[in-house]
């Protein structure tokens, strides 16, 4: 049996459109052929024409109505691509634009740091030169030390959290004034979730080979700081180290969970003999009674913007898609 020969059935259900010629050549053809081949379809097709005023769609029009397809169909797709190019506009270069590279780091700190030059009495404003002294990451945190050769010598941490594309988003800053030519200061830094770390920044050490850091110590059930010192051996000229509480209560001899809170009461600079050289690296130019920070908003408006091009873009595919 030809596997292309159509029943009647089949035949009597294409007839308005094959009266109308508008089915495919190749079907056209098998109801032709069948029709002459069987009296009683061709009984019903020339009733269909008697019965009917055919009016055929002129070939133009069909054109035209093809091409008004074809140009909806461009316009969704091109709807999808400029959302997914907005969204990733939003996303990677206005958010999480930052790579945990060398100058990916650096970029961050002179994109971010600096405050206009009226908004605040000290800290680090445009034009102040940048430099990058370490990095930590942990999670998906990235810790970025940072020094500013300004009047203030500020010094100061940069925290970004890491996106889905692998780069950072620059969400707040900590910094005072570094009291040192060379050296070490302590730094807290604010996280997330309402806890904070704390960081030794060293800049410069490159003839310092130790330091001993005093560390004031508020411990539960205790009415004031104590005082607990600790000696550190330095083999980077710049560095960042992060002291989380649990790392100090170990190296100070202190209970799990004992501290409440701390601060650097001292830091003594040694050299490669032990000498005590804090003095010769004292920088008494800098005012050291203030500290500053920025941060940045919540990402939720972030998200409020990609679910608006999202929303956009369904409903001008849908309008595009539209069958009238």
């Amino acid at each position: 049996m030809d596997e292309h020969k159509l029943d009647c059935c089949v035949v009597r259900d294409l007839l308005p459109s094959y009266i109308e010629e508008l089915t495919e050549p190749e079907t056209a053809a098998q109801v032709k052929a069948h029709l002459e081949g069987c009296p009683p379809c061709r009984e019903v097709e020339a009733a269909m024409r008697a019965g009917l005023t055919v009016e055929r769609a002129p070939k133009p029009s069909l054109n035209f109505l093809k091409r008004v397809k074809r140009t909806r169909l461009i316009a969704a797709l091109l709807t999808v691509i400029l959302a997914l190019w907005c969204v990733w506009w939003l996303y990677d270069v206005q958010a999480f634009h930052y790579p945990n590279t060398e100058a990916g780091r650096l970029e961050a700190v002179e994109d971010y740091v600096p405050s206009p030059s009226s908004s605040r009495l000290h800290g680090v404003k445009e034009g102040d030169p940048l430099r990058v002294l370490g990095w930590v990451e942990e999670g998906k945190h990235l810790y970025v030390a940072y020094a500013a050769d300004n009047a203030d010598n500020v010094h100061g941490i940069l925290r970004m959290e890491r996106g889905l594309n692998g780069k950072y988003w620059p969400v707040n800053t900590s910094e005072n004034p570094f009291p040192f030519t060379a050296g070490v200061m302590g730094q807290h830094m604010s996280t997330s979730d309402d806890t904070w770390s704390f960081f030794l920044i060293g800049d410069s050490c490159r003839d310092i080979y130790s330091v001993k850091v005093t560390y004031g110590v508020l411990l539960e059930d205790a009415a004031r700081f104590r005082m607990y010192e600790r000696t550190y051996e330095i083999a980077e000229p710049d560095f960042l180290w992060q002291m989380d509480y649990d790392r100090l209560e170990e190296d100070l001899g202190l209970p799990a969970g004992a501290i409440i809170s701390l601060d650097i009461d001292e830091v003594a600079l040694y050299d490669k003999d032990g000498r005590d050289v804090t003095a010769e690296y004292e920088d008494p130019s800098v005012v050291d009674n203030w500290g500053s920070g920025k941060s940045t908003a919540e990402r939720f408006l972030l998200y409020v913007y990609i679910a608006i091009v999202f929303g956009l873009a369904v409903m001008f595919v849908r309008y595009f898609l539209r069958k009238d």
